[in-house]
C-alpha cells in the first residue's frame, strides 16, 4: 500500500505493518523494519476504509492492528500484545471477535 507523508508517498508491505495508531488527523504506522513510526497524512477512517481486511482490523477507535503479528491476548485488560512488545487496547466488540477467532483456531488443532 502507498500512503502519503509530508515528503511524498511511502510504500508499505502489508506483512511488514504491525499496527497503525491515531495521531491527531494523521496516523503513525509501526513496522517490523523501523524502530521509528512513519507519520502518514491520512486519518484512521481513511486507512480503515481503504485497507482493512480479515487480518488488518480496527480494534479500537485509535488503533488498527495486523493480526499476523499478534503474540498474546491479555485477558484481564482486554488488550493484545503484538510483535516488538506493543500493547494495544481492544474495544469490547473486537475483544469478542478475536476471542472467537482464537477459539476456532484452537479447535482446528
Amino acid at each position: 500500500m502507498f500512503l502519503k507523508t509530508s515528503t511524498g508517498f511511502v510504500y508499505f508491505d502489508y506483512n511488514d505493518i504491525i499496527m497503525c495508531s491515531a495521531d491527531g488527523n494523521c496516523t503513525s504506522v509501526f513496522t517490523l523494519e523501523s524502530e521509528i513510526p512513519v507519520k502518514v497524512l491520512h486519518n484512521m477512517a481513511f486507512i480503515e476504509r481503504k485497507y482493512c481486511d480479515d487480518n488488518f482490523i480496527r480494534c479500537h477507535k485509535s488503533h488498527i492492528i495486523n493480526l499476523i503479528h499478534l503474540e498474546k491476548l491479555i485477558t484481564k485488560r482486554h488488550q493484545v500484545q503484538l510483535k516488538r512488545n506493543f500493547i494495544v487496547p481492544l474495544s469490547d466488540y473486537c475483544w469478542t471477535k478475536i476471542r472467537q477467532m482464537s477459539e476456532m483456531n484452537i479447535h482446528e488443532i
